[in-house]
């Protein structure tokens, strides 16, 4: 890079880009994964997302098949591409895929259904029998009634319960924040740009 910028950044998109995370968006159906990638990109989201079948299509008439992939700009210098997984199990190739390089993890889960938090958990678990890295539980739908809250959530999966917290991956603000401050909390390092 030329004279005046920082050693070890890049331009990208008009951004001076010095620091490029990796992060794995992943949980079960329906838990917001895509909702978070579209909230949080500052570009627009590569989805591959086909008509649901079996008993999916009686939850939403989309599903994620392969990725979901939106890149954003949390704060200064800081480049971060998130790759949202399938949430169905017959899928599961692509979760090692996308995993491949991540720096850190986001386990979505829909604190309102029992089903979520069942299937987050072995979600969870094929995670942590593969790769070592930071991670968080974000749950969702926790406004509604009957939601279990994040402390409940941890306890069913039998987790620290500083892992867990409640996040809206419709609300932009809340959804940034609460990513950049597991980011920093991190310490994730200098990573070089991702192709």
């Amino acid at each position: 890079m030329g004279d005046g910028w920082p050693k070890g950044s890049s331009v990208l998109g008009g951004v001076v880009v010095n620091r490029v995370v990796k992060v794995v968006v992943t949980g079960p159906v329906n838990a917001g994964k895509t909702t978070l990638i579209r909230t949080l990109s500052d570009v627009p989201v590569v989805c591959t997302n086909e008509s649901a079948t079996d008993d999916v299509a009686g939850m939403k008439d989309l599903t994620t098949v392969a990725m979901d992939h939106g890149i954003c700009y949390p704060s200064e210098g800081m480049e971060l591409h998130l790759y949202g997984t399938p949430g169905q199990r017959r899928f599961d190739f692509m979760w090692e895929i996308l995993a491949v390089g991540a720096h850190a993890i986001l386990f979505l889960v829909d604190g309102s259904d029992p089903e979520s938090i069942e299937e987050v958990s072995y979600i969870y678990d094929h995670f942590g029998e593969r790769i070592n890295i930071p991670e968080l539980i974000l749950v969702t739908k926790s406004d509604l009634e009957g939601a279990l809250s994040p402390a409940d959530v941890a306890a069913r999966m039998g987790i620290d319960p500083s892992h867990v917290v409640a996040c809206d991956p419709r609300s932009t603000n809340a959804a940034k924040a609460t990513l950049l401050s597991f980011i920093e909390s991190q310490k994730l390092e200098v990573c070089e740009p991702i192709i």
